[in-house]
């Protein structure tokens, strides 16, 4: 994968950032919980962030920080929902410390470094958008685990429940990022839909939806493109929707 090889610079700093925050006295936290580590798992969501942000002002160390917390938030999202595809309630695990209380600790570790990631890059002001983010995909990760046959019973239920787990994380970096670069209002709610509609694409590629589907928010997401100053990062982020579009086999394993 090369599509965010213009910003590997700054993805650098993001995970050299992030791997910081991880270290704790006993070691790594990812030594207690098994993580993914494909390239758009690591990349996507930072890359949005930084994106967004260089489309009006060169990433700085603000940028990096935002950038790396969306990833903790996303990170701690899928500790939580793969602790709950792993156990469900009705089975107590054989071994409560791997098997549960380490990823619930860990979720809520990583939950707890996009704070003082905040506060050390003085961008708390952000903190109750990231607030209102945890809150919306806790309570759209409870509905899809609650309702296993939601896609099937009630389909426009389902996009809700993709949306607000997964659509919205991306929609807020990429209006982060812009907002923190100075974006003006219209360029930022427009950047917000094109997460949005990325975020949606890229959700219901990971649920195996219908061609369809996954085609129908990746063309609204290209219109956006469009409208875009042109150069390497609309480039990045074609290319991106192209591979979507086109139901890449090898792009659908490394989509969480």
């Amino acid at each position: 994968m090369h599509i965010f090889q213009h910003i590997s610079n700054d993805l650098d700093m993001v995970h050299k950032l992030i791997h910081k925050n991880l270290l704790i006295r006993t070691g790594h936290i990812k030594d207690y919980v098994n993580q993914d580590v494909s390239y758009l798992y690591n990349n996507l969501r930072p890359a949005l962030v930084l994106i967004c942000h260089r489309l009006f002002s060169p990433a700085n160390r603000q940028t990096v920080a935002l950038a790396a917390v969306l990833q903790f938030i996303y990170m701690a999202s899928q500790v939580h929902i793969r602790l709950s595809e792993d156990n469900p309630a009705e089975e107590k695990p054989a071994n409560t410390g791997t098997g549960y209380q380490y990823p619930v600790l860990v979720g809520d570790y990583l939950y707890g470094r996009f704070f003082t990631t905040l506060c050390n890059a003085g961008i708390v002001h952000y903190l109750k958008n990231m607030a209102e983010l945890i809150c919306t995909i806790n309570k759209n990760e409870v509905m899809d685990l609650n309702n296993p046959n939601l896609a099937r019973t009630n389909p426009p239920a389902y996009h809700e429940v993709i949306r607000g787990e997964c659509a919205e994380l991306l929609a807020c970096g990429a209006y982060l990022g812009a907002d923190l670069a100075g974006a003006d209002n219209f360029t930022k709610d427009k950047l917000y839909q094109l997460g949005l509609n990325l975020g949606m694409a890229f959700g219901l590629l990971a649920r195996n939806a219908p061609t369809i589907q996954i085609n129908d928010y990746a063309g609204k997401a290209k219109l956006i493109l469009t409208q875009l100053p042109p150069g390497k990062d609309r480039e990045s982020l074609q290319e991106l929707l192209g591979l979507c579009a086109a139901e890449n086999t090898a792009l659908k394993l490394m989509v969480v």
